[in-house]
């Protein structure tokens, strides 16, 4: 009889724990697709098969902020932006400022300044203080990437274009492009996690300090002003900051 009446209260406390998980979730939760590019560490990456970084965690504080369930959906850079230019997703990020930026999307923020840098092989004689020092070199850069206007368009050195970092990273070792392009973090990122610290270093001037953000695809204006204001909320309470101190190299 003991035995029955252990079991039975421990099937009715399993049940009250369950309804308990069951009342504290909203009757009609409202989720969010939100594209980012699959692998971009230290902001969005997926670990554990948990999407994690710190572009990921603040998208996701925001989403917090206003009730609302982050459903993740990494891909390639050029997938992100194609989703969010044809409306497919709710939320994609980073990007910085542009016109076709301001055309296509409503950008919030700016949330973190990102420095734009060039890295090259540790035993490299390459300097930068301007465009015309990259004159006739073979530079990695991402399809897709906007990185700076000067950059972007100048004719003086070619641009190698890959599918992501990581292989960007790979050919500069193997010495198939003098120098690459990109973010400071996700740089150091890569050869910190490669072991390969002492065969590259990035030079001091950056090409640029950019300012990045999280876009709404332009047809959805009442679901931007809603992430509008938890970024405002959040960046005044020093939350958003304090999550980039955390992820910061």
């Amino acid at each position: 009889m003991r035995t029955m009446l252990r079991v039975c209260w421990a099937t009715v406390a399993r049940w009250l724990v369950a309804a308990s998980i069951l009342a504290s979730v909203p009757a009609h939760a409202e989720n969010w697709t939100v594209a980012s590019e699959d692998y971009f560490p230290p902001y969005n990456f997926t670990e554990r098969g948990k999407r994690t970084g710190m572009d990921t965690a603040i998208v996701d504080a925001m989403l917090k902020e206003i009730g609302v369930y982050p459903v993740h959906r990494p891909m390639a850079w050029p997938e992100v932006v194609r989703a969010h230019d044809g409306n497919d997703v709710d939320v994609a990020f980073q990007f910085f400022t542009s016109p076709r930026r301001l055309e296509r999307g409503h950008l919030i923020g700016p949330y973190r300044v990102g420095a734009t840098v060039l890295m090259v092989r540790s035993n490299s004689e390459i300097t930068y203080t301007r465009i015309d020092d990259l004159r006739g070199l073979r530079v990695g850069v991402v399809e897709g990437f906007e990185y700076t206007p000067e950059f972007d368009t100048s004719s003086l050195f070619e641009k190698v274009r890959s599918s992501s970092n990581v292989v960007s990273f790979r050919r500069l070792l193997l010495g198939r492009v003098d120098a690459i392009a990109g973010d400071l973090q996700v740089l150091k990122y890569l050869a910190e996690s490669e072991g390969r610290t002492n065969a590259v270093k990035v030079l001091p001037k950056p090409l640029a300090m950019v300012p990045r953000y999280i876009s709404v695809p332009k047809l959805r204006a009442d679901k931007a002003a809603r992430l509008q204001a938890a970024y405002e909320k959040l960046k005044g309470d020093g939350t958003i900051d304090a999550i980039v101190r955390n992820w910061e190299r």
